[in-house]
């Protein structure tokens, strides 16, 4: 499986072919525990890799193999159990796999110009001062076995069950922020790539290798390894 991750080159140009593709090896991945488990210690141990895993509020992020050079980088998710409704697309267009639980996923459509959000409006900028909404159109019901692909372009929130995990593969960023939004609070704010995130952020998204070691205890509990 490790040999076949090594040669895989994927194309996001060709949607159809990627999706095929990405569904394939994530897939196989899935019903490989050996290697996963052999990826979650590499990523334990290479810096490189250990400094993209991240916690965020509503999931943990582990990033156990990364070949953007080649098309892909791939995530384990797990999600936590807050919840928002946080309407949001992506810097890159990604496919995912559910391997435990279940989530509600609803698609929207944006109505509004993004353009009125300031640039640099991370965390704090109130969507009453915009005309920016995004409206509710198709929800689905994704549970353990299902997989998708999203483009980058699409406006999207899951809502999950408490240690729902996913593997999550994803293309190279099409653009340089993705746009988030909270129904709740009335906020929207760009979110950025590593490099341009404010220090802040990136330091308390950071993890501790024991909370790492945390996440890969609970993934062999829930037998995902």
């Amino acid at each position: 499986m490790l040999d076949e991750l090594d040669r895989l080159t994927v194309d996001w140009s060709d949607l159809p072919k990627a999706r095929a593709q990405t569904n394939e090896i994530l897939t196989a991945l899935a019903e490989d525990k050996q290697t996963m488990t052999h990826l979650l210690e590499r990523a334990r141990e290479e810096e490189d890799l250990f400094d993209k895993c991240e916690h965020h509020r509503l999931l943990d992020k582990l990033v156990v193999y990364d070949a953007l050079d080649r098309g892909f980088r791939i995530r384990v998710h797990v999600s936590t159990e807050d919840h928002r409704d946080r309407p949001h697309d992506h810097r890159f267009t990604f496919t995912s796999l559910i391997l435990r639980g279940h989530y509600r996923h609803v698609r929207h459509q944006l109505v509004g110009r993004p353009e009125g959000i300031p640039e640099d409006a991370q965390d704090d900028f109130d969507a009453q001062d915009s005309d920016l909404r995004v409206i509710p159109r198709f929800v689905t019901n994704e549970v353990a076995g299902n997989c998708y692909t999203l483009h980058h372009s699409e406006i999207h929130t899951t809502y999950t069950t408490p240690n729902t995990v996913s593997l999550f593969l994803r293309g190279p960023a099409e653009k340089e922020r993705s746009l988030i939004t909270e129904r709740e609070s009335g906020r929207v704010w760009w979110r950025f790539g590593e490099d341009k995130e404010k220090a802040a952020r990136k330091g308390s998204k950071r993890i501790s290798k024991a909370y790492f070691d945390e996440l890969t205890a609970r993934l062999r509990g829930m037998e995902v390894l």
